[in-house]
């Protein structure tokens, strides 16, 4: 087994969810070398060779992986905490074992500007997709926190070609 197990340093409130909790947590081997297999089978990854980081998400909550140094925020249970460990480890480790049949992938996925995204947004501040504004909207997706289609008038056929230029944009990055 590669990875052995993850140990909590910290646990405490998250500022950015009322009701979430953030922790720190340790691995007990340096996961550096695994980030390009990583990289290559999570789902919209956030790899930053540079700074020999991975980011990504599980629903609303927030994985960034250093090294030995481990996060998440926007958990919401102790319980909760240590399921998401383990899966965390049991992806780690399967993809270890995989590793021979995965194409490591290297690129760095790339920020794109809220303020790009935002001038491809219809602009009506409708809320309807449950933020307060469509820049709190271009936000959202640009930390894919958010989905396309989760804007009511992208659905209509006047903001087809809108939605399809702001699919291409984030398809890029």
């Amino acid at each position: 087994m590669f990875l052995e197990e993850i140990t909590v340093v910290e646990t405490a409130r998250c500022i950015s969810a009322r009701d979430g909790f953030k922790a720190t947590a340790k691995a007990s081997v340096d996961i550096t070398e695994l980030m390009p297999y990583l990289n290559a089978v999570i789902d919209k990854p956030n790899y930053q060779p540079q700074s020999k980081s991975l980011v990504f998400k599980k629903g609303k909550i927030e994985f960034v992986l250093r090294g030995v140094n481990i996060s998440l925020k926007r958990f919401t249970s102790i319980t909760g905490l240590y399921e998401l460990l383990d899966e965390l480890k049991d992806l780690i480790n399967v993809t270890y074992e995989r590793r021979s049949d995965i194409e490591p992938n290297y690129k760095a996925r790339k920020i794109i500007p809220t303020l790009k995204i935002y001038n491809l947004l219809p602009k009506k501040n409708c809320r309807k997709c449950g933020e307060y504004s469509c820049m709190a909207f271009a936000a959202m997706l640009c930390k894919y926190d958010a989905e396309i289609d989760d804007c009511h008038f992208f659905r209509q056929s006047e903001f087809a070609e809108q939605r399809d230029m702001l699919i291409a944009l984030i398809e890029q990055s």
